[in-house]
């Protein structure tokens, strides 16, 4: 008596890969935005193309201007390409205020970012902008970074005091 076997199929040949697909218009989605962390294509990754970030920008609208001009600032990002992204939110990374870029801005440099999703890489480059109070300090984070570096050694200090202290 002959005994057949099972033929099985290997696992590799049942597994697929999902796209994801575009919050806006369920295109192929080729990256997310940074601030509310949907899937959006080339087309709608700009933060006024897609619904979430277009609405939170109109409420913030009066409140987005230079801190020192009033001067409007208009934080966007954009996509040169399918794997490339580029994210300005005009605003000093150690301080936190809107600033604009002609006249307040500085010290600018860039900050490149590359994510896995699957097996595409993303390259997300941010604008990193430091005010004309922060940028003395932006080898430490400006302001805020000074701040956390003060404390940091404040409390070195005391512990060493109150260790040493009969």
């Amino acid at each position: 008596m002959h005994f057949m076997e099972k033929q099985t199929i290997p696992d590799r040949l049942h597994t697929f890969h999902v796209t994801r697909r575009c919050h806006e218009c369920s295109e192929e989605a080729l990256g997310r935005c940074p601030d509310c962390r949907l899937s959006l294509c080339q087309e709608h990754f700009p933060k006024q193309q897609h619904s979430p970030c277009a609405e939170k920008q109109m409420r913030l609208a009066q409140l987005q201007v230079c801190y020192v001009c009033g001067t409007q600032v208009y934080p966007d990002q954009w996509s040169l390409s399918k794997t490339s992204h580029y994210v300005d939110q005009f605003s000093c990374k150690g301080c936190g205020r809107y600033i604009c870029d002609e006249l307040h801005t500085q010290h600018k440099s860039e900050e490149v970012i590359i994510t896995r999703e699957g097996l595409r890489g993303h390259r997300y480059q941010y604008t990193i902008r430091y005010c004309d109070l922060c940028a003395p300090f932006h080898h430490v984070g400006g302001l805020t970074g000074l701040t956390r570096v003060a404390m940091i050694i404040v409390t070195i200090v005391a512990a060493i005091f109150f260790y040493f202290h009969p």
